[in-house]
């Protein structure tokens, strides 16, 4: 009798897949492609951060900026890398945006082991940097040519205006030698 349970159980477990191989799978479940984690990292972060708030307006930028610095101020690490992402936004003003570019050098000096692509991202803001400020010294150069040509211009318009009042004095004399001429005409005509 024993001996046909255990044949029982045998076929049982045959039929209900007890002998199937282990991570087998049939019909459409076998081509399902296996779950991937996908965990993100800081550049992740960061570059969708930018992506996300790029079309924040000006004063809302300021607000959100200075209620995140304050966070940061106050020793609240978590809100790092949102201070880095606003600085990075367009809007941001330039001490903004060397006050993130400093904060990502520091937090990479200060975690060796973060990714390449982290890394990468500060290489790139560097060269950002060096591009705004090579702009930022030909906008200055332009600027004071303008403010030197300005003040040509100024030059010349007042020269303009002292030539035009000598021409007009000019103009009055040639007039009073004419009246002169006239006059001396006309008494010499009477005579």
């Amino acid at each position: 009798m024993k001996k046909i349970s255990v044949f029982f159980v045998a076929i049982i477990l045959l039929s209900t897949g007890g002998c199937v191989q282990p991570g087998y799978q049939s019909g459409a479940a076998s081509s399902a492609a296996p779950a991937v984690v996908f965990e993100p990292s800081e550049s992740f972060y960061l570059l969708s951060c930018v992506d996300e708030l790029q079309g924040l307006k000006r004063k809302d930028l300021v607000s959100y900026s200075s209620e995140v610095a304050n966070k940061f101020d106050q020793g609240s690490e978590d809100v790092l890398f949102k201070y880095i992402c606003l600085s990075l936004l367009p809007r941001a003003n330039y001490k903004q945006f060397k006050k993130g570019k400093k904060l990502l050098s520091q937090y990479v000096e200060e975690h060796p082991d973060s990714p390449g692509d982290l890394r990468g991202l500060l290489v790139l803001i560097r060269q950002l940097d060096k591009a705004y400020r090579g702009n930022f010294s030909g906008l200055n150069k332009i600027r004071e040519e303008r403010d030197r040509l300005a003040a040509k211009v100024t030059d010349l318009e007042l020269e303009a205006r002292q030539g035009q009042g000598q021409i007009q004095e000019l103009q009055r004399q040639i007039d009073q030698l004419r009246n002169i001429e006239n006059i001396i005409k006309n008494r010499e005509h009477t005579k």
